[in-house]
């Protein structure tokens, strides 16, 4: 945590007059929160001062006034002292300061970046699972948005609903991490597998979030913001089903293989009898040429995520392929090639049926 925080002596500025001001400084590449006509003594009396919490004692930035510290960088420029944030700020949030010093009243301000917008576009696209029906070990849920949410998490805005209107207490594993994608345009919820796996604490006090047989809605909050500091334009809501729990490992030879024909950039269709994890399909499946060489391409899944589909860059050859299985492909409730999620992790002997990869063959004609 220091090394996220330093001390530096820059310029040789002379510091104004006070009464000190707290200001936005909006005009580099990542906005500073400034406080300037800091009196020369005052400075005087920061020399020296390296540590967090020394400098959030004098110097602290907040999403509200009873928050922890926003973590950042402090130093002395030309008689102001400058605050970056470690992640940049969010325009339309307001952040409180405060800036005390020995001897003086407590300076405080409240600021913030405008909104780039002031009406609210971006919205739920769609959440995978898609089928109407889904386990009831299911694990995840990945919700896809049309635009770049904004730094918070969801866990606070998402909520699952029984038939009769009751709320689902904690369904969902409370992490410190939030799981965006690179661009903040997917969510990733786990369903805590504590309460999905038969034999540990959690299920056995609480039961399973979801149960067979019954119906839910999934609702996540319009108040969600999102890149621009506003919220989704309307609430989201999705009934699914549950059916009983999926305890089996995925078979590849259940699944059907449509090879194309030669000559063409006809796409390669695979179906499986059961929906596969929207997220692991995406890159978890490939295609290897004859010269067992990636073939580079563009997948697609299809439908409820029961079908998926290889279109490669260049038209297909005569020859044998393979399809390439990577071991992290999972079914809706975690189930892998050669291993069931049940499988207890920690008390087995015979780990051969789960390979790094699996190799699925079929020929172009």
């Amino acid at each position: 945590m220091a090394a996220l925080v330093f001390f530096a002596a820059c310029g040789g500025g002379r510091a104004a007059p006070g009464p000190a001001r707290i200001l936005l400084n909006s005009d580099k590449p990542r906005p500073t929160i400034d406080v300037v006509d800091v009196p020369a003594a005052q400075l005087t009396a920061l020399q020296g001062t390296e540590s967090r919490e020394a400098w959030t004692a004098v110097l602290k930035v907040s999403v509200g006034p009873d928050q922890p510290a926003t973590i950042g960088t402090y130093q002395i420029d030309n008689g102001r002292i400058v605050f970056t944030p470690m992640f940049p700020l969010d325009p339309g949030r307001q952040y409180h300061v405060t800036f005390t010093t020995p001897g003086a009243a407590p300076l405080t301000s409240i600021v913030s970046l405008p909104a780039r917008s002031t009406t609210p576009t971006t919205m739920v696209a769609e959440v995978y699972p898609t089928a109407e029906v889904v386990p009831e070990n299911q694990l995840r849920l990945y919700i896809h948005f049309n635009a770049p949410m904004g730094s918070k998490g969801g866990l606070s805005y998402l909520h699952v609903f029984t038939e009769d209107g009751a709320e689902v207490a904690d369904p969902f594993l409370p992490l410190d991490a939030e799981f965006f994608n690179d661009d903040r345009t997917r969510y990733t919820v786990f369903f805590d597998p504590g309460r999905q796996k038969r034999g540990i604490a959690p299920i056995a006090d609480m039961g399973r979030s979801l149960t067979e047989g019954k119906s839910y809605t999934l609702v996540v909050d319009a108040e969600w913001r999102d890149g621009n500091g506003l919220p989704l334009t309307q609430q989201f809501k999705r009934t699914f089903k549950v059916g009983p729990p999926d305890e089996h490992p995925l078979d590849p030879k259940t699944w059907k293989i449509a090879p194309p024909a030669s000559g063409t950039r006809a796409p390669l269709m695979v179906a499986f009898p059961e929906p596969l994890d929207h997220g692991l399909l995406l890159r978890a499946l490939g295609v290897l040429s004859p010269d067992d060489k990636p073939l580079p391409g563009t997948v697609t899944v299809g439908t409820h995520e029961l079908t998926w589909s290889f279109t490669p860059q260049a038209p297909w050859t005569a020859g044998n392929y393979n399809i390439v299985a990577f071991a992290m492909l999972e079914d809706l409730a975690g189930n892998r090639i050669g291993r069931a999620f049940e499988v207890d992790q920690f008390d087995r002997t015979d780990k051969s049926n789960e390979p790094e990869k699996t190799l699925i063959p079929f020929v172009v004609h």
